[in-house]
């Protein structure tokens, strides 16, 4: 009869890299969709604070309150872009805030992934009662 010693010990040496891959897809997801909840909350808070605010300050409002709330958050954002538009909404004008954030992947270099954006936008109209014109 031929003796099985060793095999497990065989087999978990071949699995142990594939379960590492695993282990780093996890967190790189974990990070894809945290830095996504982090991003779309950023930019809620930043079209909401613009909209109160007066209409000369509207974009350093929007970016100050964006940058703030992902810092806040501890984004996993290796770069971020913020842009901030005000549009016709019917009669009304609204903030259009678009946040966009690359994730961190520099621990995760044995995946080979390519840089992912993730990016979020909010509306919020300018609330005319409260607001410089």
């Amino acid at each position: 009869m031929i003796s099985q010693r060793g095999s497990v010990t065989v087999e978990l040496v071949l699995l142990t890299p594939l379960l590492m891959i695993l282990v780093l897809f996890g967190i790189y997801a974990g990070r894809a969709s945290e830095a996504l909840i982090q991003v779309r909350n950023a930019a809620d808070q930043a079209a909401r604070a613009a909209s109160k605010g007066s209409r000369s300050q509207i974009q350093s409002t929007a970016i100050q309150i964006a940058e703030r709330a992902l810092k806040i958050s501890g984004a996993s954002c290796a770069k971020t872009n913020i842009e901030t538009t005000v549009i016709s909404q019917g009669q009304d004008s609204a903030v259009l805030v678009k946040v966009s954030c690359e994730i961190k992947r520099h621990d995760l270099s044995l995946l080979g992934t390519r840089p992912r954006v993730v990016s979020a936008s909010s509306v919020e109209v300018i609330d005319r009662w409260r607001v410089d014109t």
